[in-house]
């Protein structure tokens, strides 16, 4: 995802109360799914919305759980591993990350009824995980962080005193009130960037049938999560250029070093309607809406600067902030279908957002502002997922493999932007009543950051390893 890591959002202005650590990138990471709910369904490229045969059918489709006869016991845990391929002027640079999650917790519980099905469901999914980690280092001839914050010639409508760079002594102002400095580019630039938490959803659902082979569900959610930034960035001067400068009150300039972080308490709510319909042993249509998920961040978020000069010492400036806002989710419409043939089951799912509708709300004016940026950045997307699944009855094992392709929301990204998933799977019958699903994916996409403007780029290849368990048990 595109980042502007070196200052989080904040403009120029970093001690102020009016300061942001918002940008549009972080209202799509809040609204943006991530590997889904099920080691079956993931194995079979989350093509789901026409299959929800199983205790995940509350986060796939939730009229899916019209099917379920019997009650039924999930649990589940994921392995998540992100590696980051960085280039930044010509040089390499590689970072991984792992984690482990509870995926699944819940149960299934059919209703006694004297026609039809119905069927009720409760508890924990985990909707998505926010960990990426990357690196870079190289040495950048054009520009400086130094003169983004307090550009040669700039007026400055606030107090120097609230400018990093000012602060730092990495500019002065003149007799006009006018930022100078002499430390222009040709700096080394490295750092990195490491992103943690993820949204868990507690979920109540039903499914229901209207009529033969037709039924309808709705499932209520609650999201707690949590999400963490943290962005080390430096500037040295590895080729000696600012030895001998004038600087502020100091000379011989070595380094400057920043530290960054945000951390998000996260909260909000959500209702996914479900449709499904059957004929039995063949063929299977769902379609699903996701109402807007309506969120709350409780947020905190600082930086820190240093910088270092061989004739004096190092000068600080720290500055700390919280602030509280309301994201709204675009609508997501989905549908999917699954043919039976004999032991072989095909599905294929596609659900469409239009992420220009994704707005900031309840925040202050300046963020209020971002929802521009945001209906000229992004537009609407339809993600294509398909899948397969292979049962050999005679041994009580089934054979899964899928793929997911998920193009980019930023409007004019080129198709290696989008993501690319190849999913496998394994389901192992274990008596009557219990089985095992294992899945595996395998994601890649390009993306780039912003230092802090496009003078300073990273570009990235990342990719993603997920492991998903799951064990069901129906009694």
């Amino acid at each position: 995802m595109k980042r502007f890591i070196g200052v989080t959002g904040v403009v120029l202005c970093l001690a102020t109360a009016s300061a942001m650590a918002q940008l549009p990138e972080d209202a799509l990471r809040f609204a943006t799914p991530g590997f889904g709910v099920g080691a079956r369904a993931l194995g079979m490229g989350n093509a789901y919305t026409g299959v929800a045969s199983d205790f995940s059918a509350i986060y796939w489709n939730p009229a899916g759980l019209a099917q379920l006869v019997h009650g039924e016991f999930s649990l589940g845990l994921n392995y998540n591993d992100h590696q980051d391929n960085s280039t930044f002027f010509g040089n390499q640079e590689s970072y991984s990350t792992n984690a482990t999650n509870l995926n699944t917790f819940g149960v299934v519980y059919p209703l006694p009824v004297q026609r039809g099905n119905a069927t009720l469901a409760f508890g924990f999914t985990r909707q998505n995980s926010f960990l990426t980690g990357m690196s870079f280092k190289g040495f950048n001839p054009n520009s400086t962080i130094a003169q983004w914050y307090a550009p040669d010639g700039w007026y400055d409508p606030n107090d120097p005193s609230y400018n990093l760079a000012y602060m730092l002594y990495l500019a002065d102002t003149n007799a006009t009130g006018q930022y100078v400095s002499p430390i222009k580019n040709r700096l080394t630039q490295l750092g990195t960037v490491i992103e943690g938490g993820g949204l868990n959803n507690w979920s109540a659902a039903g499914g229901f049938d209207l009529s033969k082979n037709f039924s309808v569900g709705v499932t209520l959610t609650y999201l707690s999560g949590s999400y963490r930034y943290d962005r080390s960035y430096r500037e040295e001067d590895s080729q000696h250029l600012y030895s001998n400068l004038p600087l502020a009150n100091y000379k011989n300039f070595q380094a400057l070093a920043i530290d960054d972080y945000i951390d998000d308490d996260v909260s909000g709510w959500n209702a996914m309607l479900g449709l499904m319909y059957r004929v039995p042993d063949k063929f299977r249509f769902g379609m699903t809406i996701k109402t807007p998920t309506a969120l709350t961040i409780h947020e905190k978020y600082g930086t820190t600067g240093h910088s270092y000069f061989n004739d004096g010492p190092v000068t600080e400036f720290a500055s700390d902030a919280r602030n509280d806002y309301d994201i709204s989710t675009p609508w997501v419409f989905g549908a999917g279908m699954s043919v039976i043939l004999r032991d072989l089951v095909l599905s294929a799912d596609i659900d469409y957002t239009d992420w220009t509708t994704l707005e900031f709300t309840n925040a202050s004016a300046d963020l209020i502002a971002e929802n521009k940026d945001i209906k000229t950045l992004f537009h609407g997307t339809a993600n294509l997922r398909g899948g397969a699944e292979y049962e050999l009855t005679s041994i009580g094992l089934r054979l899964r493999g899928g793929f997911i392709y998920n193009p980019s929301p930023f409007r004019g990204d080129p198709g290696n932007f989008a993501q690319k998933v190849v999913t496998g799977g394994l389901g192992i019958l274990l008596g009557e009543s219990t089985m095992i699903d294992l899945a595996y994916a395998h994601g890649w996409r390009d993306s780039f950051i912003y230092n802090y403007d496009a003078s300073s780029r990273v570009d990235e290849k990342i990719a993603t390893n997920t492991v998903l368990l799951t064990l069901t048990h129906r009694f």
